[in-house]
C-alpha cells in the first residue's frame, strides 16, 4: 500500500472522513491507479483506524463513482467516453461559479490561485504533482462562488485522467498553454467581471475537453 497513505495516524472521531480524503487524493493523484485492489485490512493498517471508517469510506467513494465493488474494492476506471460526460457537466457548473465568483473571491482566493499558478509555472514537476496542482486550482476557482451546492457537486464529479493516460490530458508540450490559460481565469476573477470570468473557464474547459475529444477520436479507430 502506497506510503503516500500511511503519512499521518488518524484519529478515531474523525477516520471515516480522513481516510475518504487520503484514499480520494490518492486516486485522483494517480498514486492509486484504476484497477488497483483497496484491501480493507491493508488500509486500516496502514492508516491506523479500524476496518469500519475504512468500509464506510470506501462506500462514500463509491457513491462518488472513484471505487467499485465486485468480490472485494477496487480503484474505478473510468472510460474516455465517461469522462467526457463529466467534462461536460464540469464546465457547465464551474464557469457558473466563475460567473458567481467574481464579485465574491477574496483576496486570500486570489493569493492561492497565483500561488498553485507559479507552482506549475516552476519546477520539473512529474505528471501526479502537475494533476493535484492542477486539480486544487479548479476547486479553488469553484469556491469563489461561496456556495456549498457548487462545492459538493465539484467534490462528486471528480475523476482521475490517469484511468486512460494523464499524458494525454496535460502533455507536457501543452504546459505553457494552460498555465497562460490559468493566468487569463485569475486576471478575469480579478477583475471582478463575471463574464470574462464565466469566459475564461470555459475556453479553458473547453481545450480539454478537445483534447479528450481527439484522444477518443484516435482511440477508437485504431
Amino acid at each position: 500500500m502506497s506510503e503516500l497513505l500511511a503519512r499521518r495516524p488518524t484519529t478515531r472521531t474523525v477516520a471515516a472522513d480522513a481516510v475518504y480524503e487520503r484514499v480520494r487524493d490518492a486516486i485522483l493523484s494517480g498514486e492509486l491507479r484504476p484497477n488497483a485492489r483497496l484491501v480493507e485490512e491493508d488500509l486500516a493498517a496502514n492508516l491506523g483506524v479500524s476496518r469500519s471508517p475504512v468500509r464506510e469510506a470506501l462506500m462514500g467513494l463509491t457513491r462518488d463513482g472513484l471505487v467499485v465493488r465486485s468480490r472485494g474494492w477496487a480503484v474505478r476506471d473510468h472510460t474516455p467516453e465517461e469522462i467526457l460526460t463529466l467534462l461536460e457537466a464540469r464546465t457547465v457548473f464551474e464557469t457558473g461559479a466563475a460567473y458567481l465568483g467574481a464579485p465574491r473571491v477574496t483576496g486570500d482566493q486570489l493569493d492561492a490561485l497565483r500561488e498553485l499558478a507559479t507552482q506549475m509555472e516552476t519546477g520539473d514537476h512529474d505528471l501526479s504533482t502537475r494533476n493535484r496542482l492542477n486539480r486544487t486550482f479548479h476547486e479553488v476557482v469553484t469556491q469563489t462562488a461561496q456556495n456549498s451546492v457548487l462545492d459538493d457537486v465539484a467534490h462528486r464529479t471528480s475523476f482521475s485522467y490517469w484511468s486512460f493516460g494523464a499524458a494525454a490530458i496535460h502533455p507536457p508540450a501543452d504546459a505553457e498553454v494552460v498555465n497562460s490559460q490559468h493566468r487569463d481565469i485569475i486576471a478575469a476573477l480579478e477583475s471582478r467581471d463575471p463574464n470574462a470570468a464565466q469566459r475564461a473557464v470555459y475556453d479553458h474547459l473547453r481545450r480539454t475537453t478537445e483534447i479528450v475529444s481527439e484522444y477518443v477520436t484516435r482511440n477508437q479507430s485504431r
